[in-house]
C-alpha cells in the first residue's frame, strides 16, 4: 500500500488510527452484557461463556509481539489495513455463529486481528504526528476516543441487544472497521517497512507460546488443580527465561533487548503492567460490588460506570494538552497519585455508598487516563522510529498481561470472600499499592526525556 502522494494528517486520520481500538474496547463491554442472551439461545454452560469472553484474550496476547515485527517487516499501514480487514471477517463470522464451539473458535480469531492493528496503530501515530507537542495532543484525543467506547458500550449494547439479540454484540464491528478500511488510502500516511529486519522465529514461537501459556493460566488458574496450575507457571518461567536468552543471542530479535535498556522505556512498560493489573481487577470488583453489593441490574450498572468511563475520556483528551508542560515523568507520577487515592476512597464504599462510590471514581479515572497519554508517548519516544510497532507491540503486551493478573487476582480475593462488599476494600487497596508501586516507577524516569535511545544508532 505504497503511496507517492503526501496525506495531510489531522482529525480524519487519528479517527481512523482510533477505530481499532474503539472496536476492541466496545466489542468487550458488549459481549459483556450479551451472556445472558448468549447463555439462553446457545444453551452455553458457564465454562463455554467464560471461554467466548477470554479466547479473544488468548488470541490477543498470544500474537502480540509478533504482531510488532510485522508492522515493522511490512509496514504498519499495510498491518493497520490486514488487520482490521481481519476483523470485521471475525466479528461477523461471530455475529453469524451456529453455536458456542464455533463461536469460542472466531472469538480466539478476532483477538488475533485486534493484535495486527493495534501496534500498527500506535506506530502510524507517531508517524502522522511527527512534532512532540502535536503527538501528545495527539495520543491524548486517541486514548479518548478509546474511552469513549467504555462510555458507550452499556447503552449502545442495551440499544443493540433489543432488536438483534446477542449478535448484535459482533455486527456493530462490520460497518465501524469498513469505514476506516475504506479511510486508510486517503488519511494514513504511508510509512516505509523495514524490510532489512529478518524473521526471529525461534523468538517469535518462545514468544507466542510463553504468551499464550500466561494467558490460559490466569484465565484458568482459578478453575485448574495445583499441580497442574503449578505446572503452567513453571513452563511460563521457563519459556519466558529462554525467549530472553533467544532475543540477546539474535541480532534480528523481535524484542531487541537494548530497547529495555533505555530506562524511560521500561519504567513506562512496568507502569502499563500496574496499570492494567489495578484498573481492570477494580473493574471486575466494581462490577459485582454494583450489582450483587448494592443491588443494581446490569444495565444501571453499566450506567452506574458512566462517570469512571466520562473521566477517562475527559482526562486523555486534557492530558494530551498537559503532557507537553509538565513533562511525561511529573505528570505520569501526579496522575498515578491520583489515582491511588481514587482507589483508598472507593475502598472506603460500604454496602449503602452509592453516591460515594460515583465521587471517588473521579479521581480514580481521572488520575489513570493523566498518567497513559505519558506513558504511551514516553514508549514511542524512546525507541527508534523503525521499531515503533515493536514498541507498541511491548507495550501492549505488558498492559494485557497486566489485565490478565489484575482479573485473576480480582476473581481470586472474590472467591475467598463470603460477600462482594469484603471483597471490595481488600482488591482496591492491592490496587492502590500496585499503583503507587507504578508511581516510583514512573520517577525512575530521567528528567531529559528525549535523551538519545541506546538504539540511535540504528535511526
Amino acid at each position: 500500500m505504497s503511496d507517492s502522494k503526501p496525506i495531510q494528517t489531522g482529525l480524519p486520520t487519528l479517527l481512523a488510527l482510533s477505530a481499532g481500538m474503539f472496536m476492541a474496547v466496545l466489542d468487550t463491554n458488549i459481549v459483556n452484557l450479551a451472556l445472558p442472551a448468549l447463555q439462553r439461545s446457545l444453551n452455553a454452560s458457564l465454562s463455554q461463556l467464560t471461554w467466548i469472553v477470554d479466547a479473544y484474550a488468548l488470541g490477543f496476547a498470544g500474537l502480540m509481539l509478533s504482531a510488532g515485527w510485522l508492522a515493522d517487516r511490512f509496514g504498519p499501514r499495510r498491518m493497520l489495513a490486514w488487520g482490521l480487514a481481519l476483523f470485521v471477517l471475525a466479528s461477523l463470522l461471530c455475529g453469524l455463529a451456529p453455536g458456542a464451539q464455533t463461536l469460542i473458535l472466531f472469538r480466539l480469531l478476532q483477538g488475533m486481528a485486534a493484535a495486527l492493528f493495534i501496534p500498527s496503530s500506535l506506530g502510524l501515530l507517531r508517524h502522522a504526528f511527527p512534532h512532540p507537542a502535536e503527538r501528545a495532543r495527539a495520543v491524548g484525543l486517541y486514548g479518548g476516543l478509546s474511552a469513549s467506547a467504555a462510555a458507550a458500550g452499556p447503552v449502545l449494547g442495551g440499544l443493540l441487544l433489543g432488536p438483534l439479540g446477542w449478535r448484535g454484540a459482533f455486527l456493530i464491528n462490520v460497518p465501524i472497521g469498513l469505514a476506516a478500511l475504506l479511510a486508510i488510502p486517503f488519511v494514513v500516511p504511508f510509512r516505509e517497512a523495514s524490510p532489512s529486519r529478518g524473521a526471529d522465529l525461534p523468538g517469535q514461537a518462545v514468544g507466542m507460546l510463553t504468551l499464550s501459556l500466561a494467558s490460559y493460566a490466569l484465565i484458568e488458574g482459578p478453575r485448574l488443580p495445583a499441580l497442574v496450575l503449578l505446572a503452567l507457571l513453571l513452563a511460563v518461567a521457563a519459556g519466558a527465561r529462554l525467549f530472553w536468552r533467544l532475543e540477546q543471542a539474535n541480532p534480528q530479535a523481535m524484542v531487541p533487548p537494548a530497547l529495555f535498556r533505555h530506562p524511560a522505556f521500561a519504567a513506562a512498560n512496568w507502569v502499563g503492567f500496574a496499570i492494567g493489573v489495578a484498573y481492570f481487577g477494580s473493574l471486575l470488583l466494581l462490577s459485582l460490588y454494583l450489582q450483587q453489593g448494592l443491588g443494581l441490574d446490569a444495565l444501571r450498572a453499566g450506567l452506574a460506570m458512566l462517570p469512571l468511563a466520562a473521566c477517562l475520556i475527559a482526562g486523555n483528551i486534557v492530558a494530551g494538552r498537559l503532557l507537553p508542560r509538565l513533562g511525561a515523568r511529573r505528570q505520569m507520577r501526579g496522575g498515578l497519585l491520583l489515582s491511588a487515592a481514587g482507589y483508598l476512597l472507593l475502598a472506603l464504599a460500604d454496602g449503602h455508598a452509592l453516591a460515594w462510590s460515583l465521587l471517588a471514581m473521579l479521581p480514580l479515572a481521572l488520575g489513570t487516563a493523566l498518567a497513559i497519554a505519558p506513558m504511551t508517548a514516553t514508549v514511542l519516544e524512546s525507541a527508534p522510529p523503525q521499531l515503533s510497532g515493536t514498541a507498541s507491540a511491548v507495550l501492549n503486551a505488558i498492559r494485557q498481561t497486566g489485565a490478565l493478573v489484575g482479573t485473576a487476582g480480582a476473581a481470586l480475593v472474590v472467591g475467598h470472600s463470603a460477600d462482594p462488599r469484603q471483597a471490595l476494600p481488600l482488591g482496591l487497596g492491592l490496587a492502590a499499592l500496585a499503583t503507587l508501586g507504578a508511581a516510583w516507577a514512573a520517577s525512575r524516569i530521567p528528567a531529559a526525556e528525549r535523551e538519545a535511545s541506546p538504539l540511535a544508532a540504528t535511526r
